[in-house]
């Protein structure tokens, strides 16, 4: 008679049998038993599968963030119930280069607080990694005056399974629609600014006084139940972070409602980035994503020049138009603190390290791109930029120069035919690999 036992050991399973001959041996052949059990039984299973985790936990090694490190070495270390000192320790162990670069995301891209640079260092990282863009058929933006939804998306940009590694084009939040064609791994990106200065600004850059047939200051002095319903192409207006983020009126907004909103996109978002605090909100994002300093490097674009920019407001001007602005207050007031608490939990020390390094990569792209005005080298096309802004002049005869700088709609243009000629040859080959015919 034979009594045969199994264990894992490895990859493979492993049978023993032994041959039962005495009591004695029986004895042993039940010590074997509970030593190999106990040996080679494999791990319990954990809840690093879970969606909120891109990793499983043979990839113990790698993080996305400080945040996302803790929680996944909790999860796959359950079993063993570690104590939190030893947790600590562990942390502290791990290589901060360990962590593996992120490739999916939405960034909300809303109106005059810096988006357009923010789009171009993600516009220009899908290019160089030949990552899938959500975006619409021509221009620039997917709905708006309606929000997101997934019929937008032109079946001749369609990956294979119709989900896509970056949305970046202006659109209005529905983040149920847009988490159904964005992948579950995705980070979810915005930024805000002051909102007197960036309703100024979307003011000057717009030229809005044509339309309304009045200065800024007599704006300010209208009833807010007249400006709201009154958006320049039915998109641009009156507290314009709230309207880009999905909502409308704040007629019957309560200070209650208003808490229940900022709570939600507080959850939706993972990092909601400050324009006035620009370089450092990069330091956060390079941390978010795993990204180098050199992912992150951006010359400003898409800023008025001196001639436009608005006089200087009265400070009753600014009080009126803050009220008027009363979601977009509250809004940039609660993400200002959020952020100010990701720095403190970031570090001081660790932030000025990491601006010096984005600071440097940035001197160095100016260094190699940036040319005189008039230098035979300066690309000209795709910097066909509006009168009311400046631009930076940069070499024509580098690729990556001119996708620094050059027009949302042109960067747009290239990046949407080369998903086109990806897609109609039914998704062959690396995306970053199609080459566009020079038009």
């Amino acid at each position: 008679m034979y009594l045969c036992t199994k264990a894992v050991e490895g990859s493979h399973a492993m049978q023993r049998c032994v041959r039962r001959r005495t009591a004695s041996g029986s004895v042993m052949v039940v010590v074997m038993m509970v030593l190999v059990v106990v040996l080679f039984l494999p791990p319990h299973p954990s809840s690093s599968s879970s969606s909120s985790s891109s990793f499983s936990s043979s990839d113990s090694s790698s993080s996305l963030s400080s945040s996302s490190s803790v929680k996944f070495l909790q999860d796959s270390r359950q079993a063993t119930v570690l104590h939190s000192a030893n947790l600590a320790s562990s942390l502290r162990d791990i290589p901060k280069d360990s962590c593996r670069p992120r490739h999916d995301l939405v960034f909300l891209k809303t109106h005059k607080c810096a988006s357009s640079t923010t789009q171009r260092i993600f516009l220009r990282y899908g290019k160089q990694h030949g990552l899938t863009q959500a975006l619409p058929h021509t221009g620039n933006y997917l709905g708006s005056p309606r929000p997101f939804k997934e019929w937008m998306l032109p079946r001749s940009l369609r990956t294979p399974d119709g989900k896509y590694n970056m949305m970046v084009v202006h659109t209005r939040l529905d983040a149920e629609a847009l988490a159904k064609v964005i992948r579950k791994s995705a980070a979810w990106i915005t930024i805000v600014r002051e909102p007197v200065d960036q309703f100024e600004s979307l003011w000057g850059y717009f030229e809005m006084e044509k339309f309304y047939k009045m200065s800024l200051e007599e704006f300010a002095d209208l009833p807010y139940e007249k400006v709201v319903r009154w958006r320049l192409a039915k998109v641009y207006g009156i507290h314009q972070m709230f309207y880009d983020m999905g909502y409308g009126s704040a007629e019957d907004l309560t200070p209650t409602n208003m808490d229940r909103i900022l709570t939600k996109l507080n959850s939706t978002f993972d990092l909601v980035m400050v324009a006035e605090r620009y370089d450092e909100s990069l330091v956060l994002l390079k941390d978010l994503m795993c990204w180098t300093a050199d992912d992150v490097a951006y010359l400003s674009i898409n800023f008025r020049k001196k001639k436009f920019a608005t006089n200087k407001l009265a400070p009753e001007t600014r009080d009126k138009l803050l009220q008027l602005s009363y979601p977009d207050a509250k809004i940039y007031e609660f993400f200002l603190k959020v952020f100010e608490k990701k720095v403190e939990a970031f570090g001081r020390a660790r932030m000025a390290k990491e601006l010096a390094a984005v600071q440097a990569a940035n001197k160095k792209l100016a260094e190699k791109c940036v040319v005189n005005e008039n230098s035979p080298l300066r690309a000209e096309k795709g910097m066909e930029w509006v009168e009311v802004v400046s631009r930076v002049t940069v070499r024509g005869d580098i690729q990556d120069c001119v996708d620094v700088v050059r027009t949302e709609h042109d960067m747009l243009n290239d990046v949407r035919e080369r998903q086109r000629l990806w897609v109609a040859r039914r998704w062959r080959g690396n995306l970053s690999q199609v080459v566009v015919p020079l038009r």
